[in-house]
Parts: structure tokens; C-alpha cells; sequence
């Protein structure tokens, strides 16, 4: 039986900063759907032009120069395969929020500190109150700041939600799998043998949400 549904990802841009020892400048990040090798199941993209050169990929500490002779030359430190390092990226993620039960759209902003160590910020402002949170992941950076809201506000995105969970094997700075077209069989796991096998129906950012979400119950899946 193939549970897969259509992908819920629809593309969007955000604004966002680079900086290195070179100076910065304001970019532009943009993020859509992507069902190519060798992904099996619909996910994500991340795009951007930084100094006129290109750069692509799935993850934002793992973003590829479409041109590695060319990015070298504008002086971009790459690493392993022409990833870039040696920087500073930041952008204002669109988010939403249950505020006293009513859906509001937000935006979260991270900055991913790629220099000598990696390190993420995640920031949001609700009304009048800044609330921000350092990790190593956009998992336990949203979750850290999750738990910071005030009393009768809520993070509704993919990761609170319901379905959502991280796969065994690992996984890295941001996404996650969404399991709604297989809820029933994701809900009865209760190990790691069982959560193999439940299907994947796309994966997603942190940040994402969509018509399916649902407040996450705890002891859920394999996550917990």
C-alpha cells in the first residue's frame, strides 16, 4: 500500500543576511519543494545567490556553490563537497503561533553561526517580548523556545505537532518527517523496530505547518 499523499510544501521566500570576514549583505533565501534523486518521498530545498554566486541544498550548514572555482574567487571559504563555511547566515523563517486559541502567522529568525564552531539562535518577538534560545538544532532550539512562551501561547509548526518525528539513524540541522498519511500506524509505534516502518510522507522543515496539524501528545511515537 503506498501511503503516500501530495507534498504540502508550497515555495516561499525569506529575507536574510551573510556575513564573513569579507563583509556582509542582505540576501534572499528561497525554499520550496524538491522530489528528485535521491530522495523517495517529497522535501525540501534551500536556494540563495550570495556575491552573485549560487548556492543549493538540502540543509542550511550544507549549502553547495552551483560554481566552487567561482565562489572561491569571491572569496567564500568551502569545505568537503564546496559546502560553504566560515560564516554567518541568518533569515526570518515564517512561523505560526496559537495565541489564546487563534492561529497567528510570526516569523522565527535564526542565525547559524558556521565559523570556528556551529552554532544556531533562534529569536521571536510577541508583541512587546523577545524570546530567544541557543542549540545545535533547529529541534531542540524551536522546542527550547516553545517552552518560553507566555501562558496561553503555543508554537502550532511540524515540529509540535502530532505526526512529526526524527528518524533513528540521525538527522541534521533542520527537517524532520511528517507521518500524516500514515497517522494510525505512527500513533500505535512504540519502538524503534516499529517507527522503521512506518512510511514517510514527505519530510519538512521545523518550521512548516499545515491543515493536518495537530498539538503533539506526549509519549507519541518513536520520539516520545
Amino acid at each position: 500500500m503506498n501511503d503516500r499523499t501530495d507534498s504540502s510544501l508550497v515555495g516561499f521566500q525569506a529575507t536574510g543576511s551573510y556575513r564573513d570576514s569579507h563583509g556582509s549583505e542582505d540576501i534572499t533565501w528561497a525554499i520550496g519543494p524538491y522530489l528528485g534523486p535521491p530522495r523517495r518521498q517529497p522535501s525540501f530545498e534551500i536556494r540563495t545567490a550570495i556575491r552573485g554566486v549560487g548556492f543549493w541544498g538540502y540543509d542550511f550548514d550544507a549549502l553547495e556553490a552551483d560554481d566552487a572555482d567561482a565562489a572561491r574567487l569571491a572569496g567564500f571559504h568551502l569545505h568537503g563537497e564546496n559546502d560553504l563555511t566560515g560564516c554567518v547566515l541568518a533569515g526570518d523563517l515564517p512561523c505560526f503561533f496559537l495565541i489564546a486559541g487563534q492561529l497567528t502567522s510570526s516569523v522565527i529568525r535564526f542565525e547559524l553561526d558556521l565559523r570556528s564552531t556551529e552554532v544556531l539562535r533562534l529569536e521571536t518577538r510577541l508583541d512587546d517580548q523577545t524570546i530567544a534560545v541557543e542549540d545545535e538544532r533547529f529541534e531542540d532550539g524551536m522546542l527550547k523556545l516553545a517552552a518560553q512562551l507566555p501562558t496561553g501561547t503555543e508554537l502550532s509548526t511540524c515540529v509540535t505537532c502530532l505526526y512529526s518525528d526524527y528518524s533513528p539513524g540521525g538527522h541534521g540541522l533542520t527537517g524532520m518527517s511528517c507521518h500524516r498519511a500514515s497517522a494510525e500506524r505512527y500513533l500505535a509505534v512504540r519502538s524503534k523496530a516499529e517507527y522503521w516502518g512506518v512510511p514517510v510522507t514527505e519530510e519538512v522543515m521545523e518550521s512548516h505547518r499545515c491543515e493536518r496539524w495537530a498539538r503533539r501528545i506526549a509519549g507519541t511515537g518513536y520520539r516520545g
